[in-house]
Order: structure tokens, then C-alpha cells, then sequence
């Protein structure tokens, strides 16, 4: 897979800009596309299929 050169913003055109965004998204989903199946974990967090988890949300402190 090749590595992409980026140039530098300022020296670039719009048009230039818009197509390394496109060439950076596109090897980004060819990556994805390509990537092997996740493996299962032997590992799980313990958790059994029907549980869920919640966080406390966070509050500011009012001074």
C-alpha cells in the first residue's frame, strides 16, 4: 500500500486540497474494505449478553 505525501495547506489550491481529502478517505475505506475479520477475544469484559453499562454523567460544579 502506498504512503500518501502531504503538501503543505497554504500552497495548495482548493481543488488540491478537496482531492487529498478524497485520496486520504478512499485509502482509508480500501484499508477497511481489505482488513481481515476481527478475531473473538478469548478475553470478554464479563459482562453477560443482556446487561448494560452506565456511566455517571458528568456535572459542573456550580461555584
Amino acid at each position: 500500500m502506498q504512503n500518501i505525501e502531504l503538501a503543505s495547506p497554504p500552497e495548495m489550491t482548493p481543488s488540491a486540497r478537496a482531492g487529498e481529502i478524497a485520496a486520504i478517505l478512499a485509502a482509508a475505506i480500501v484499508r477497511t474494505l481489505a482488513a481481515d475479520e476481527p478475531k473473538q477475544r478469548e478475553v470478554g469484559l464479563g459482562f453477560l449478553p443482556d446487561q448494560r453499562v452506565h456511566t455517571t454523567p458528568y456535572q459542573e460544579e456550580k461555584l
